[in-house]
């Protein structure tokens, strides 16, 4: 039982391997029609993406594809050599030439990493219109400005610009940029930031089902330091102490499959179900900063995995969770001779949108579960980053 349930877990877990892909164009004449002609993929010893830009009486010609790193060990240092007025990947000459290579996946997407700065100088360079200066930095990406308007790139292959199209921003006559600034944004789902604490209580007959449903909400989120975390605990009469898998045991979804299939308890008939000191004991012992739990910036959820009624008093610790901003899920999986009580599932969540119920023969996951989890921590994809990685 043990190898079938940390099997499953594991095979969620491993993510297909497939060859490097970049932008690639020949000559184009600017950024955006590079980009365009779309992506390549590279050979097995191409293990890098290369832009080259050259400029001809101040007029670009932008070439990008994939490139074997041996000859590419020492850029970008080449493009810190002088030429005119600053180095060789500059802007202020009519002539110049700049490459550069980077690593992942479409990696030189967009504006060259060689050719802009990162950061923005405190004094605006957009000219006369005397708009509120731009960011200084820009999490997960670059901002670059010039003349009066601002150009934004993401530099990670896992974040976008959302909203999506806003890589430029113009300064206006009236002294207003036209946007907002924009976002590096990841997509949520997967990339979902929230840590997950899961309670577990389950008859031999019935636990199956139960394992299937937890690898698909596992298989549909990533699990990570700056997305989800996860934490778990068995219990029946009381909670089971040495079932307990922290959240700074839970970073990672292999070694919580592992720890899951090997602290996983199951409870004979004629055990009691007290779901309430369950709640308690999380909140009062694995909600904790010291045990992985992050701050006040991530929000937080206990869900119940149960094929039985609760025997005990679950209003007080449910309110005690939800007063503290905790969000609680039931899921209940049908066992014979079990008639379930919704009322005392509601005094759990608070809200029947949260309580999901599954039969004997598991079928998919409910799509009310998808709209859910987005409407709680997708609705703004520049908030569920933790951009200036502050856990």
């Amino acid at each position: 039982m043990k190898f079938w349930i940390v099997s499953i877990f594991v095979a969620y877990a491993i993510a297909s391997v497939t060859a490097l892909k970049c932008i690639t164009c020949k000559n184009a004449m600017s950024f955006e029609t590079c980009d365009l002609e779309g992506k390549q993929r590279c050979m097995e010893n191409q293990n890098l993406c290369e832009t080259v830009i050259r400029r001809y009486n101040n007029q670009l010609r932008i070439s990008k594809g994939c490139k074997n790193p041996k000859p590419h060990r020492n850029y970008p240092m080449p493009n810190d050599r002088p030429s005119g007025k600053s180095t060789k990947c500059n802007g202020d000459e009519v002539n110049s030439f700049c490459t550069c290579v980077c690593e992942g996946d479409s990696c030189n997407t967009g504006l060259d990493n060689c050719i802009f700065p990162i950061s923005v100088p405190t004094s605006l360079q957009v000219g006369h219109n005397n708009c509120p200066a731009p960011p200084q930095s820009f999490p997960h990406g670059k901002i670059y400005c010039e003349n009066g308007v601002c150009r934004y790139q993401c530099t990670s292959p896992i974040y976008e610009l959302w909203p999506a199209g806003r890589d430029q921003n113009v300064c206006g006559a009236d002294g207003h940029w036209q946007y907002d600034t924009p976002c590096c944004a990841r997509p949520c789902p997967p990339y979902v930031l929230y840590d997950s604490l899961s309670l577990y209580h389950f008859k031999p007959g019935s636990i199956e089902n139960a394992i299937r449903t937890l690898t698909e909400i596992m298989g549909s989120v990533h699990v990570g330091p700056e997305s989800t975390i996860l934490a778990g605990l068995s219990f029946g009469y009381e909670p089971v102490e040495s079932s307990v898998i922290h959240f700074k045991d839970g970073y990672n979804i292999n070694s919580y499959g592992i720890l899951f299939g090997e602290r996983l308890q199951t409870f004979q008939d004629g055990t009691l179900v007290n779901t309430g000191a369950a709640i308690q004991y999380a909140i009062d012992n694995m909600f904790r900063p010291e045990l992985g739990m992050r701050n006040h910036r991530v929000p937080k959820t206990i869900s119940i995995f149960t094929d039985s009624n609760p025997d005990d008093d679950v209003q007080t610790a449910s309110e005690n969770a939800r007063n503290l901003g905790y969000i609680i899920y039931v899921y209940a999986f049908e066992r014979e001779g079990v008639v379930f009580d919704d009322d005392r599932f509601l005094e759990i969540t608070g809200d029947p949108k949260h309580i999901f119920k599954f039969g004997k023969n598991f079928d998919s996951f409910p799509d009310t579960w998808w709209k859910d989890l987005q409407e709680h921590f997708c609705q703004d994809p520049c908030a569920h980053a933790l951009h200036d990685h502050e856990l």
